[in-house]
């Protein structure tokens, strides 16, 4: 194994302590001295590349200073992205059920930081080191614009007809001209993580800040997309809280969701664009339903989604933002 002065692994003597993959993208991760290198490939049907951020943004990144979130550049080596991190929990373990062994004060403590790194993001960065809009639902739009299936790899075609009879035309162009709105930007766009998720803040069962990976995703966008599309993933976490695990299986706390929710907003602050955020929100929820129906297969809960969807297209994602 061979461990670069900036974390980057150029070959793994030993088996991954965790692996997982979808037709998107491949992640497996590696111990190294002092720490963990989280390997992100693409899938086999992934769109596009996975790409570092180029120079001007590295830079930005890099002067950056966050008070309470560490952030975490990729390094590219070959097709791969290598994150230098110090463990493997991820605040996304708490929205599965079982005991992920960290701390609900320490979750909090990082959605804490993490939303105030989000703000520090939008206000300190230049928007002029973003090329484009967020990937997500650039995604999606070429989707939604399918004419007919199979519209993508997977399960993307099943999807795209049962959600297109549930949704109806009308909801599903207002999502196709909030995705293009977001594609052809605006004069008061800020500089945006691009795909902030629990699944990339690392939190750790020692230390009460986190670390949040960037890199990948980095776009221009309004303010409050980057928080808006966060909240998605806890709409989601919140329609699995009640389901039934298991016996054997702890069941997920919602205490702890409770927390984590109003931690990110309160670490974020007054929301500037309340809309963009609602809207954000929902198009996480429906980029996810298609993703995991693209890259993973066809699952009876995407039929909860689709309901869950119209439910938030109308009224533009505002039971998202809220403390619930």
């Amino acid at each position: 194994m061979t461990v670069t002065r900036d974390g980057a692994t150029g070959e793994f003597a030993d088996r991954p302590v965790e692996q997982f993959a979808t037709g998107f993208q491949r992640t497996s991760v590696h111990r190294v001295d002092h720490g963990y290198v989280l390997v992100r490939r693409p899938g086999s049907h992934r769109p596009t590349p996975l790409e570092p951020p180029h120079p001007e943004a590295l830079a930005a990144l890099r002067a950056l200073r966050t008070a309470e979130m560490r952030l975490v550049l990729p390094v590219a080596v070959d097709d791969a992205l290598h994150y230098r991190v110090p463990g493997t929990g991820v605040a996304a373990k708490l929205s599965v059920p079982g005991d992920c062994g960290i701390p609900n004060a320490h979750v909090a403590s990082a959605l804490h930081g993490t939303g105030a790194a989000l703000r520090q993001l939008h206000a300190e960065v230049p928007v002029s080191v973003a090329r484009a809009g967020p990937p997500g639902p650039a995604r999606l739009a070429a989707w939604l614009q399918s004419e007919r299936p199979p519209a993508g790899p997977g399960a993307a075609g099943a999807l795209h007809s049962v959600a297109l009879r549930r949704l109806g035309s009308e909801r599903w162009r207002r999502v196709l001209d909030w995705c293009e709105e977001l594609a052809a930007g605006h004069a008061r766009d800020v500089f945006l993580h691009g795909a902030p998720s629990l699944g990339s803040i690392v939190v750790s069962p020692q230390f009460p800040h986190g670390w949040l990976m960037i890199g990948e995703d980095l776009a221009r966008g309004p303010a409050d997309h980057d928080l808006g599309w966060l909240l998605g993933e806890f709409v989601e976490w919140r329609m699995t809280l009640h389901r039934p695990v298991p016996a054997q299986v702890p069941p997920m706390d919602p205490e702890a969701y409770e927390a984590a929710h109003a931690a990110l907003l309160k670490g974020y602050g007054p929301l500037s664009d309340p809309v963009a955020a609602g809207r954000a929100a929902v198009l996480r929820v429906f980029t996810h339903a298609h993703d995991f129906a693209a890259y993973m297969g066809w699952h009876e809960e995407l039929f909860e989604y689709t309901a869950k969807i119209a439910e938030l297209i109308d009224d533009e994602g505002t039971r998202a933002i809220t403390v619930p």
